[in-house]
């Protein structure tokens, strides 16, 4: 058995001449990276035996992860319960003929060559202890991962895209999409940049984006000024919760503009009476939503729990209209109102059934596909743009408006 130690390209030079010369792949590599030399390991398809790749920390380059969809033998480890999967183990046989590189070098441009890596390269038999131990260990790594199927390397690619907008990356990246939100997170709208959102709000058959925007100004102005929600008047709430009649607006120039847009909530006749009534828990419910910073989902479910129970006493509870309508009064930076004229495309374009939106998944469904999207992660432009980026989640509406006819 010789033993030969390797750093910097080295490394590289000798994985090439490996691929090139060995008939079976046996590796457990923490992370890796669509390079040429990938492309030599995926040429040669049918010598992989047990290969395995880590995506901790979504270091992994998600056009790896596709390359190796339904490519036998290979693998990917999703969660390892007791740390981290971080293994540097490139395996190769022949017969009897083997050879393996250990050392600290990931499958990435840092690892061959960028980063100041040490490795050994083993050759010998495969018989020898440390070369069987090696395969043995490799076909170990092998049983913690998966196999890489089209919809692993779609959630894998989505959560890479999200976890670097992350301060803090998860050890678990497919945690940051669930399943049941992987149409969403794939559809067209998240990929869409701040450009084509522009053009789709200004584009609006049924908003005059202007205008809009100047209603949800005048609503901020209103929720900025008042310590509560329970301290506006009655005008002003009913504006806010979409239920003012046209005579209430006469001779009040902030009054006076279609709030109807945005959803109008004039047939929910309980959720008006709590409006009218001044109700405390749904007065709460919008104050625990902050004015200014970060919205969390905790955030969100104390809205909730608070909202359905100023309800308790009601024939019907509010549902997803009448609490989204509330909360893209508060924050249009973060909510949408999804109301009957827009819950088509919304679920069209978000990827969800319309009949299965509750206020359960509506954080999920709608908060998290919008927080996905290129257009909302854009910084904020320094043009008259601005007004509308602060309002960019509520003015969704503008793209997804149709109204509906007898």
């Amino acid at each position: 058995m010789e033993v030969e130690f390797l750093t910097g390209s080295a490394v590289e030079r000798a994985l090439g001449r490996l691929i090139r010369d060995y008939d079976e792949f046996h590796w457990a590599v923490a992370w890796g990276t669509s390079t040429s030399l990938a492309e030599k390991l995926l040429s040669r398809p049918s010598k992989i035996r047990a290969v395995t790749f880590g995506l901790a920390f979504a270091q992994t380059d998600p056009n790896l992860i596709d390359s190796l969809v339904r490519v036998e033998g290979s693998y990917v480890v999703t969660e390892f319960p007791k740390g981290t999967y971080h293994p540097k183990v490139y395996g190769f046989r022949s017969g009897k003929r083997a050879a393996a590189i250990i050392g600290s070098a990931n499958f990435t441009l840092g690892g061959l060559g960028k980063n100041h890596e040490a490795s050994v390269l083993v050759t010998g038999s495969a018989d020898d202890s440390v070369l069987a131990d090696i395969f043995s260990f490799t076909a170990r790594s092998a049983k913690l991962g998966e196999s890489v199927t089209r919809e692993l390397a779609q959630r894998y690619r989505v959560s890479w895209k999200l976890t670097a907008r992350k301060p803090r990356l998860p050890r678990n990246p497919l945690n940051e999409v669930p399943l049941p939100n992987l149409k969403g997170l794939t559809s067209p709208l998240v990929d869409m940049d701040w450009a084509g959102y522009v053009g789709a709000v200004r584009r609006s058959s049924y908003h005059d984006a202007d205008e809009s925007l100047e209603l949800l100004r005048i609503a901020q102005t209103w929720l900025s000024a008042a310590r509560s929600f329970h301290e506006l008047s009655l005008l002003q709430r009913k504006a806010l919760g979409g239920v003012i009649g046209q005579w209430e607006k006469a001779g009040d120039d902030e009054l006076n503009r279609d709030w109807g847009w945005f959803g109008s909530m004039s047939g929910a006749g309980d959720f008006k009476n709590r409006i009218s009534e001044n109700d405390r828990s749904l007065a709460r419910a919008v104050d625990s939503i902050p004015q200014k910073g970060d919205v969390t989902k905790e955030h969100f479910d104390r809205f909730v729990r608070l909202f359905i129970n100023a309800f308790a006493n009601s024939h019907r509870v509010g549902g997803v209209p009448t609490a989204s309508r509330l909360l893209a009064m508060k924050r249009p930076d973060v909510f949408l109102c999804i109301s009957n004229p827009n819950i088509d495309a919304a679920a069209s374009e978000m990827g969800f059934a319309k009949s299965t939106l509750t206020l359960d998944n509506y954080w999920e469904r709608v908060v998290e596909v919008i927080r996905a999207s290129d257009w909302y992660n854009t910084d904020k432009p320094e043009t008259d743009e601005g007004q509308l980026w602060e309002c960019r989640a509520a003015m969704l509406d503008a793209i997804f408006y149709r109204p509906k006819t007898a």
